[in-house]
């Protein structure tokens, strides 16, 4: 069993397998996963605002019928 360094080792299996160095990255595909994921963020705030305006106002309503 050789390290050279192009060659990996499976730590569970001990099978050699030989490796080119080189991570496949598509840069176009991380950005759009990246431009989904703020735009998600973007929804989730916007709609935990809209929601607490609707507490704030549930409050207000409910001290004002409290006062009846």
């Amino acid at each position: 069993m050789s390290n050279t360094p192009n060659e990996t080792v499976d730590p569970l299996t001990g099978d050699e397998s030989v490796g080119t160095g080189t991570a496949d990255f598509d840069v176009d595909q991380f950005q759009d996963l990246l431009n989904r994921l703020e735009g998600s963020k973007k929804r989730q705030q916007r709609q935990r605002s809209v929601e607490g305006r609707r507490d704030i106002y549930a409050q207000g309503l409910a001290g004002m019928m409290g006062n009846f």
